[in-house]
Protein backbone atom coordinates (compact mmCIF):
# COMPACT_ATOMS: atom_id res chain seq x y z
CA UNK A 1 0.00 0.00 0.00
CA UNK A 2 3.16 2.08 1.14
CA UNK A 3 4.85 1.62 -2.07
CA UNK A 4 1.31 2.23 -4.17
CA UNK A 5 0.85 5.32 -2.48
CA UNK A 6 4.38 6.51 -3.22
CA UNK A 7 4.51 5.53 -6.98
CA UNK A 8 1.15 7.69 -6.95
CA UNK A 9 2.35 10.69 -5.24
CA UNK A 10 5.63 10.76 -7.38
CA UNK A 11 3.57 10.54 -10.65
CA UNK A 12 1.98 14.05 -9.85
CA UNK A 13 5.09 15.34 -7.62
CA UNK A 14 6.81 18.12 -9.18
CA UNK A 15 10.54 17.94 -10.24
CA UNK A 16 13.27 20.05 -7.66
CA UNK A 17 14.36 21.85 -10.30
CA UNK A 18 10.77 23.09 -11.53
CA UNK A 19 10.35 24.09 -7.74
CA UNK A 20 13.55 26.64 -7.40
CA UNK A 21 12.88 28.07 -10.70
CA UNK A 22 9.42 28.82 -9.81
CA UNK A 23 10.14 30.44 -7.02
CA UNK A 24 12.97 32.47 -8.05
CA UNK A 25 10.87 33.87 -10.98
CA UNK A 26 7.90 34.29 -8.18
CA UNK A 27 9.83 36.61 -6.22
CA UNK A 28 10.90 38.42 -9.62
CA UNK A 29 7.44 38.90 -10.24
CA UNK A 30 7.10 40.37 -6.59
CA UNK A 31 8.94 43.09 -7.94
CA UNK A 32 6.73 44.31 -10.09
CA UNK A 33 4.14 44.97 -7.34
CA UNK A 34 6.63 48.09 -6.46
CA UNK A 35 5.08 49.81 -9.34
CA UNK A 36 1.42 49.52 -7.89
CA UNK A 37 2.82 50.59 -4.26
CA UNK A 38 4.42 53.34 -5.38
CA UNK A 39 2.11 54.43 -7.88
CA UNK A 40 -1.35 52.81 -7.04
CA UNK A 41 -2.97 50.34 -9.12
CA UNK A 42 -3.33 51.35 -12.78
CA UNK A 43 -4.40 48.94 -14.98
CA UNK A 44 -0.70 48.98 -16.71
CA UNK A 45 0.82 48.03 -13.25
CA UNK A 46 -1.91 45.32 -12.68
CA UNK A 47 -1.30 43.98 -16.22
CA UNK A 48 2.85 43.99 -15.91
CA UNK A 49 1.92 42.30 -12.22
CA UNK A 50 -0.55 39.35 -13.71
CA UNK A 51 1.82 38.55 -16.80
CA UNK A 52 4.89 38.57 -14.68
CA UNK A 53 3.09 36.45 -11.83
CA UNK A 54 1.55 33.48 -14.51
CA UNK A 55 5.24 33.49 -16.12
CA UNK A 56 6.73 32.45 -12.78
CA UNK A 57 3.72 29.61 -12.35
CA UNK A 58 4.70 28.00 -15.69
CA UNK A 59 7.83 26.98 -14.17
CA UNK A 60 6.49 24.20 -12.07
CA UNK A 61 4.90 22.68 -14.77
CA UNK A 62 7.78 23.10 -16.97
CA UNK A 63 9.01 19.01 -17.33
CA UNK A 64 5.39 17.67 -16.30
CA UNK A 65 3.46 19.67 -18.63
CA UNK A 66 6.14 20.37 -21.07
CA UNK A 67 4.01 20.90 -24.06
CA UNK A 68 1.30 23.36 -21.80
CA UNK A 69 3.67 25.16 -20.19
CA UNK A 70 6.04 25.88 -23.39
CA UNK A 71 2.96 27.34 -25.02
CA UNK A 72 1.94 29.39 -22.18
CA UNK A 73 5.16 30.84 -21.16
CA UNK A 74 6.03 32.01 -24.58
CA UNK A 75 1.99 33.09 -25.30
CA UNK A 76 2.35 35.19 -21.88
CA UNK A 77 5.66 36.34 -23.08
CA UNK A 78 4.62 37.56 -26.52
CA UNK A 79 1.38 39.40 -24.51
CA UNK A 80 3.95 41.29 -22.34
CA UNK A 81 6.55 42.52 -25.11
CA UNK A 82 2.80 43.78 -25.98
CA UNK A 83 1.88 45.29 -22.80
CA UNK A 84 5.86 47.12 -22.75
CA UNK A 85 4.95 48.02 -26.36
CA UNK A 86 1.93 50.34 -25.46
CA UNK A 87 2.69 51.29 -22.02
CA UNK A 88 2.56 55.05 -21.80
CA UNK A 89 5.24 54.44 -18.95
CA UNK A 90 8.70 52.82 -18.92
CA UNK A 91 8.07 49.44 -17.37
CA UNK A 92 11.78 48.68 -16.98
CA UNK A 93 13.39 45.36 -17.73
CA UNK A 94 11.81 42.68 -15.64
CA UNK A 95 14.54 39.23 -15.32
CA UNK A 96 11.71 37.50 -15.31
CA UNK A 97 11.75 37.16 -19.50
CA UNK A 98 14.42 34.61 -18.45
CA UNK A 99 11.54 32.17 -18.54
CA UNK A 100 12.32 31.96 -22.47
CA UNK A 101 15.61 30.74 -22.17
CA UNK A 102 14.40 27.88 -19.36
CA UNK A 103 11.43 27.06 -21.59
CA UNK A 104 13.46 26.56 -24.89
CA UNK A 105 16.18 24.75 -23.11
CA UNK A 106 13.47 21.98 -21.52
CA UNK A 107 11.30 21.93 -24.76
CA UNK A 108 15.19 21.21 -26.79
CA UNK A 109 16.09 18.93 -24.27
CA UNK A 110 13.21 16.41 -23.17
CA UNK A 111 10.59 16.81 -26.11
CA UNK A 112 11.01 13.45 -28.92
CA UNK A 113 9.74 15.37 -32.03
CA UNK A 114 12.25 18.07 -32.60
CA UNK A 115 9.99 20.03 -34.73
CA UNK A 116 8.88 21.60 -30.85
CA UNK A 117 12.32 22.22 -30.15
CA UNK A 118 13.13 24.22 -33.58
CA UNK A 119 9.72 26.18 -32.97
CA UNK A 120 11.12 27.29 -29.30
CA UNK A 121 14.28 28.14 -31.10
CA UNK A 122 12.66 30.32 -33.50
CA UNK A 123 10.39 32.53 -31.16
CA UNK A 124 13.30 32.75 -29.11
CA UNK A 125 15.16 34.42 -31.71
CA UNK A 126 12.24 36.54 -32.44
CA UNK A 127 11.95 37.82 -28.73
CA UNK A 128 15.45 38.21 -28.23
CA UNK A 129 15.34 40.88 -31.65
CA UNK A 130 11.88 42.15 -30.42
CA UNK A 131 12.32 42.51 -26.59
CA UNK A 132 11.38 45.10 -23.90
CA UNK A 133 14.21 46.68 -24.08
CA UNK A 134 13.82 47.29 -27.76
CA UNK A 135 10.86 49.19 -26.53
CA UNK A 136 12.22 51.08 -23.40
CA UNK A 137 15.31 52.14 -22.10
CA UNK A 138 16.26 50.98 -18.33
CA UNK A 139 15.01 53.84 -16.33
CA UNK A 140 12.66 53.18 -13.95
CA UNK A 141 9.74 55.92 -14.35
CA UNK A 142 9.58 58.66 -11.92
CA UNK A 143 7.53 60.77 -10.54
CA UNK A 144 7.65 64.02 -12.00
CA UNK A 145 6.93 62.92 -15.27
CA UNK A 146 9.58 65.13 -16.94
CA UNK A 147 11.35 63.55 -19.83
CA UNK A 148 14.81 65.23 -20.11
CA UNK A 149 16.06 66.59 -23.84
CA UNK A 150 18.12 63.68 -25.38
CA UNK A 151 20.47 64.67 -28.13
CA UNK A 152 22.27 63.11 -31.16
CA UNK A 153 24.83 61.35 -29.37
CA UNK A 154 23.13 60.26 -26.77
CA UNK A 155 20.17 58.53 -29.53
CA UNK A 156 22.94 56.49 -30.85
CA UNK A 157 24.40 55.55 -27.69
CA UNK A 158 20.96 54.05 -26.41
CA UNK A 159 20.75 53.02 -30.00
CA UNK A 160 23.57 51.05 -29.76
CA UNK A 161 22.89 49.70 -26.30
CA UNK A 162 19.94 48.62 -27.30
CA UNK A 163 21.41 46.79 -29.89
CA UNK A 164 24.29 44.72 -27.58
CA UNK A 165 21.62 43.92 -25.11
CA UNK A 166 19.44 42.25 -28.20
CA UNK A 167 22.62 40.68 -29.48
CA UNK A 168 23.42 39.66 -25.80
CA UNK A 169 20.12 37.85 -25.71
CA UNK A 170 20.30 36.35 -29.26
CA UNK A 171 24.02 34.58 -28.12
CA UNK A 172 22.32 33.60 -25.06
CA UNK A 173 19.35 31.96 -26.87
CA UNK A 174 21.68 30.33 -29.44
CA UNK A 175 24.28 28.80 -26.30
CA UNK A 176 21.18 27.61 -24.52
CA UNK A 177 19.81 25.98 -28.05
CA UNK A 178 23.06 24.12 -28.26
CA UNK A 179 23.55 23.20 -24.65
CA UNK A 180 20.45 21.33 -24.86
CA UNK A 181 20.85 19.69 -28.66
CA UNK A 182 23.74 18.97 -27.15
CA UNK A 183 22.50 17.15 -23.40
CA UNK A 184 20.11 15.41 -25.75
CA UNK A 185 22.55 14.23 -28.04
CA UNK A 186 24.60 12.99 -25.17
CA UNK A 187 21.51 11.25 -24.09
CA UNK A 188 20.29 9.59 -26.78
CA UNK A 189 24.19 7.67 -27.55
CA UNK A 190 23.81 6.51 -24.03
CA UNK A 191 20.35 5.00 -24.61
CA UNK A 192 21.37 3.80 -28.26
CA UNK A 193 24.45 1.97 -26.51
CA UNK A 194 22.76 0.49 -23.68
CA UNK A 195 20.27 -0.42 -26.09
CA UNK A 196 22.69 -2.02 -27.94
CA UNK A 197 24.57 -3.23 -25.20
CA UNK A 198 21.09 -5.26 -23.60
CA UNK A 199 20.93 -6.42 -27.21
CA UNK A 200 24.11 -7.97 -26.88
CA UNK A 201 22.90 -9.55 -23.39
CA UNK A 202 20.04 -11.21 -24.90
CA UNK A 203 21.79 -12.40 -28.22
CA UNK A 204 25.24 -13.76 -25.86
CA UNK A 205 22.83 -15.53 -23.30
CA UNK A 206 20.40 -17.05 -26.31
CA UNK A 207 23.45 -18.37 -27.63
CA UNK A 208 24.86 -19.76 -24.16
CA UNK A 209 21.45 -21.21 -23.81
CA UNK A 210 21.38 -23.04 -27.29
CA UNK A 211 24.97 -24.05 -26.67
CA UNK A 212 23.85 -25.79 -23.09
CA UNK A 213 20.82 -27.29 -24.96
CA UNK A 214 22.87 -28.44 -27.87
CA UNK A 215 25.76 -30.18 -25.47
CA UNK A 216 22.78 -31.64 -23.19
CA UNK A 217 20.61 -33.22 -24.83
CA UNK A 218 22.99 -33.84 -28.40
CA UNK A 219 25.45 -36.47 -26.09
CA UNK A 220 22.48 -38.10 -24.72
CA UNK A 221 19.86 -38.26 -27.82
CA UNK A 222 23.37 -39.47 -29.99
CA UNK A 223 23.82 -42.38 -27.21
CA UNK A 224 19.96 -43.43 -27.04
CA UNK A 225 19.93 -43.78 -30.97
CA UNK A 226 22.89 -46.25 -30.82
CA UNK A 227 21.67 -47.82 -28.32
CA UNK A 228 18.25 -48.54 -30.28
CA UNK A 229 19.99 -49.40 -33.01
CA UNK A 230 22.21 -51.75 -31.52
CA UNK A 231 19.28 -53.13 -30.01
CA UNK A 232 17.31 -53.74 -33.12
CA UNK A 233 19.97 -54.67 -35.06
CA UNK A 234 20.94 -57.80 -32.12
CA UNK A 235 17.32 -58.71 -31.46
CA UNK A 236 16.90 -61.12 -28.26
CA UNK A 237 14.18 -60.74 -25.44
CA UNK A 238 17.44 -60.07 -22.96
CA UNK A 239 19.35 -57.80 -25.43
CA UNK A 240 16.04 -55.79 -25.95
CA UNK A 241 15.72 -55.82 -22.22
CA UNK A 242 19.36 -54.11 -21.96
CA UNK A 243 18.92 -51.65 -24.44
CA UNK A 244 15.80 -50.24 -22.94
CA UNK A 245 17.40 -50.50 -19.50
CA UNK A 246 20.46 -48.48 -21.15
CA UNK A 247 18.09 -45.75 -22.93
CA UNK A 248 15.98 -44.96 -20.07
CA UNK A 249 18.89 -44.76 -17.72
CA UNK A 250 20.20 -42.36 -20.55
CA UNK A 251 17.03 -40.58 -20.96
CA UNK A 252 16.38 -40.31 -17.24
CA UNK A 253 19.97 -38.52 -17.07
CA UNK A 254 19.83 -36.30 -19.54
CA UNK A 255 16.11 -35.40 -18.27
CA UNK A 256 18.10 -34.69 -14.70
CA UNK A 257 20.60 -31.92 -16.34
CA UNK A 258 17.93 -30.63 -18.37
CA UNK A 259 16.26 -29.55 -15.35
CA UNK A 260 19.36 -28.42 -13.77
CA UNK A 261 20.05 -25.98 -16.71
CA UNK A 262 16.48 -24.40 -16.31
CA UNK A 263 16.68 -24.53 -12.08
CA UNK A 264 19.78 -22.31 -13.40
CA UNK A 265 18.28 -20.41 -15.81
CA UNK A 266 15.32 -19.60 -13.25
CA UNK A 267 17.71 -18.88 -10.26
CA UNK A 268 19.27 -14.89 -9.27
CA UNK A 269 22.56 -15.54 -9.27
CA UNK A 270 22.84 -18.33 -12.26
CA UNK A 271 25.42 -20.47 -10.43
CA UNK A 272 26.37 -23.32 -12.61
CA UNK A 273 28.36 -25.35 -10.40
CA UNK A 274 25.65 -28.15 -10.89
CA UNK A 275 26.10 -28.48 -14.50
CA UNK A 276 29.91 -28.08 -13.55
CA UNK A 277 31.04 -31.37 -11.69
CA UNK A 278 34.13 -33.41 -13.46
CA UNK A 279 32.83 -36.42 -11.62
CA UNK A 280 30.61 -36.42 -14.26
CA UNK A 281 32.93 -37.37 -17.41
CA UNK A 282 33.40 -40.74 -16.11
CA UNK A 283 30.04 -41.22 -15.86
CA UNK A 284 29.67 -39.38 -19.65
CA UNK A 285 32.30 -42.07 -20.22
CA UNK A 286 30.55 -45.05 -19.44
CA UNK A 287 27.33 -44.01 -20.92
CA UNK A 288 28.69 -43.96 -24.28
CA UNK A 289 29.98 -47.10 -23.62
CA UNK A 290 26.85 -48.45 -23.11
CA UNK A 291 25.36 -47.86 -26.18
CA UNK A 292 27.81 -50.63 -27.47
CA UNK A 293 30.90 -47.97 -28.45
CA UNK A 294 34.48 -48.88 -27.44
CA UNK A 295 36.61 -46.43 -26.08
CA UNK A 296 39.95 -46.56 -24.35
CA UNK A 297 39.88 -43.74 -21.76
CA UNK A 298 42.96 -41.98 -20.09
CA UNK A 299 41.79 -40.45 -16.94
CA UNK A 300 43.07 -39.00 -13.58
CA UNK A 301 42.10 -40.99 -11.02
CA UNK A 302 38.70 -39.54 -9.09
CA UNK A 303 40.66 -37.84 -6.36
CA UNK A 304 42.44 -36.15 -8.93
CA UNK A 305 38.78 -34.84 -10.29
CA UNK A 306 37.46 -33.99 -7.06
CA UNK A 307 40.73 -31.78 -6.58
CA UNK A 308 40.23 -29.64 -9.81
CA UNK A 309 36.49 -29.43 -9.11
CA UNK A 310 37.30 -28.05 -5.77
CA UNK A 311 40.06 -25.51 -7.11
CA UNK A 312 38.84 -25.00 -10.93
CA UNK A 313 36.05 -22.13 -11.44
CA UNK A 314 33.13 -23.13 -12.73
CA UNK A 315 33.23 -22.14 -16.13
CA UNK A 316 36.51 -24.12 -16.06
CA UNK A 317 34.92 -26.78 -14.98
CA UNK A 318 31.71 -26.77 -17.55
CA UNK A 319 34.25 -25.96 -20.10
CA UNK A 320 35.81 -29.28 -19.41
CA UNK A 321 32.49 -31.58 -18.81
CA UNK A 322 31.08 -30.12 -22.32
CA UNK A 323 34.17 -30.81 -24.19
CA UNK A 324 34.42 -34.43 -23.31
CA UNK A 325 30.90 -34.43 -23.62
CA UNK A 326 30.77 -33.19 -27.67
CA UNK A 327 34.09 -35.21 -28.56
CA UNK A 328 32.10 -38.49 -27.78
CA UNK A 329 29.28 -37.09 -29.29
CA UNK A 330 30.45 -36.45 -32.39
CA UNK A 331 32.81 -39.56 -32.43
CA UNK A 332 29.81 -42.06 -31.93
CA UNK A 333 28.16 -40.29 -34.24
CA UNK A 334 30.73 -40.13 -37.15
CA UNK A 335 33.31 -42.19 -36.12
CA UNK A 336 33.76 -45.85 -37.18
CA UNK A 337 35.32 -48.13 -34.81
CA UNK A 338 37.29 -47.72 -30.91
CA UNK A 339 37.29 -43.74 -29.58
CA UNK A 340 40.92 -43.08 -28.21
CA UNK A 341 40.34 -40.65 -24.92
CA UNK A 342 43.24 -39.35 -22.87
CA UNK A 343 42.94 -36.48 -20.43
CA UNK A 344 46.13 -34.53 -19.20
CA UNK A 345 45.75 -32.36 -16.59
CA UNK A 346 49.37 -30.11 -15.21
CA UNK A 347 49.27 -27.53 -12.54
CA UNK A 348 48.09 -24.74 -14.52
CA UNK A 349 46.83 -26.22 -17.66
CA UNK A 350 44.33 -29.11 -19.31
CA UNK A 351 44.84 -30.68 -22.24
CA UNK A 352 42.30 -33.41 -24.07
CA UNK A 353 43.01 -35.61 -26.97
CA UNK A 354 40.07 -37.56 -28.44
CA UNK A 355 40.44 -39.85 -32.11
CA UNK A 356 38.26 -42.11 -33.53
CA UNK A 357 39.09 -43.83 -36.93
CA UNK A 358 36.74 -42.04 -39.43
CA UNK A 359 35.03 -43.83 -43.05
CA UNK A 360 36.05 -41.74 -46.72
CA UNK A 361 32.70 -40.64 -46.50
CA UNK A 362 33.05 -38.03 -43.62
CA UNK A 363 36.53 -37.63 -43.87
CA UNK A 364 36.23 -34.09 -44.95
CA UNK A 365 32.97 -33.16 -42.47
CA UNK A 366 33.77 -35.35 -39.22
CA UNK A 367 31.59 -32.79 -37.08
CA UNK A 368 28.22 -31.63 -38.06
CA UNK A 369 26.12 -28.89 -36.71
CA UNK A 370 26.85 -26.21 -34.23
CA UNK A 371 29.01 -28.55 -32.09
CA UNK A 372 32.52 -27.55 -33.64
CA UNK A 373 31.08 -23.69 -33.20
CA UNK A 374 30.12 -24.68 -30.07
CA UNK A 375 32.99 -25.63 -28.54
CA UNK A 376 35.43 -23.00 -29.98
CA UNK A 377 32.66 -20.40 -28.57
CA UNK A 378 33.64 -22.38 -25.09
CA UNK A 379 37.61 -22.62 -25.36
CA UNK A 380 37.32 -18.53 -26.19
CA UNK A 381 35.92 -17.84 -22.81
CA UNK A 382 38.85 -19.66 -21.01
CA UNK A 383 40.86 -18.42 -23.02
CA UNK A 384 41.69 -21.94 -24.27
CA UNK A 385 42.90 -23.11 -28.22
CA UNK A 386 41.69 -25.94 -30.19
CA UNK A 387 43.31 -28.30 -33.29
CA UNK A 388 41.59 -30.81 -34.89
CA UNK A 389 41.45 -32.76 -38.22
CA UNK A 390 41.30 -35.89 -40.17
CA UNK A 391 45.08 -37.41 -40.44
CA UNK A 392 46.19 -40.54 -42.25
CA UNK A 393 48.37 -43.65 -40.17
CA UNK A 394 50.94 -45.76 -42.70
CA UNK A 395 47.93 -48.49 -43.80
CA UNK A 396 46.28 -45.65 -45.36
CA UNK A 397 43.27 -45.42 -42.30
CA UNK A 398 41.84 -42.20 -41.91
CA UNK A 399 41.30 -40.60 -37.92
CA UNK A 400 39.72 -37.66 -36.90
CA UNK A 401 42.10 -36.25 -34.37
CA UNK A 402 40.87 -33.76 -31.51
CA UNK A 403 43.17 -31.97 -29.27
CA UNK A 404 42.15 -29.33 -26.90
CA UNK A 405 44.23 -27.17 -24.41
CA UNK A 406 43.25 -24.32 -21.81
CA UNK A 407 44.46 -22.57 -19.06
CA UNK A 408 43.25 -23.44 -15.26
CA UNK A 409 43.83 -22.05 -11.46
CA UNK A 410 47.23 -23.41 -11.01
CA UNK A 411 46.75 -26.21 -8.33
CA UNK A 412 49.32 -28.87 -6.53
CA UNK A 413 48.64 -32.17 -8.48
CA UNK A 414 50.21 -35.35 -8.09
CA UNK A 415 53.31 -35.99 -10.68
CA UNK A 416 51.12 -38.66 -11.99
CA UNK A 417 48.38 -36.37 -12.69
CA UNK A 418 50.89 -34.92 -15.52
CA UNK A 419 52.55 -37.97 -16.42
CA UNK A 420 50.51 -41.32 -17.18
CA UNK A 421 53.48 -43.52 -17.28
CA UNK A 422 54.57 -43.15 -14.06
CA UNK A 423 53.64 -46.15 -11.23
CA UNK A 424 52.07 -44.04 -8.49
CA UNK A 425 48.63 -45.05 -10.16
CA UNK A 426 46.92 -42.14 -10.26
CA UNK A 427 46.24 -42.24 -13.34
CA UNK A 428 43.57 -44.61 -14.61
CA UNK A 429 43.81 -46.78 -17.83
CA UNK A 430 40.37 -47.47 -18.58
CA UNK A 431 39.17 -49.53 -22.08
CA UNK A 432 35.70 -50.22 -22.33
CA UNK A 433 34.94 -53.43 -24.50
CA UNK A 434 31.68 -53.37 -26.77
CA UNK A 435 30.60 -54.03 -30.21
CA UNK A 436 31.99 -52.44 -33.12
CA UNK A 437 29.70 -50.11 -34.90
Amino acid sequence: MLLRRAGRWSRYSVPVVDVALGIIFLAFALESLTFILRFGAYAVYVADSALCTALALTQFGRLRLLHASFIATYTLLAAYAVLVAVSPVNLGLNPIIATAITSLYTVTRWEPDRRWGMTALLLALAGALVNPVTFSSYSRPNQSGVNPTVGDDSIWALIMVRTLTSLVFVGAVVLTYLLASSRRRVAENQARDIGIAAAQAVASERLSLARELHDLVGHSLTTIKVQAATGLALGGEERLRSTLTAVRDTADASLTSVRQLVSVLRSDTGEITPLADLRTIPVLIETTRGSGTRINAMLPRPGVLERCNEGWSAIQRLTLVRLVGEALTNAVRHGSGQIELSLMLSPASCHLHVSNPVPEAVEHSPFGGSGLVGLEERLRLVGGTMTHGVQHDDEGSSFFTLDVDFPVVPLELPASATDPDQDSGEMTDETGSGDSR
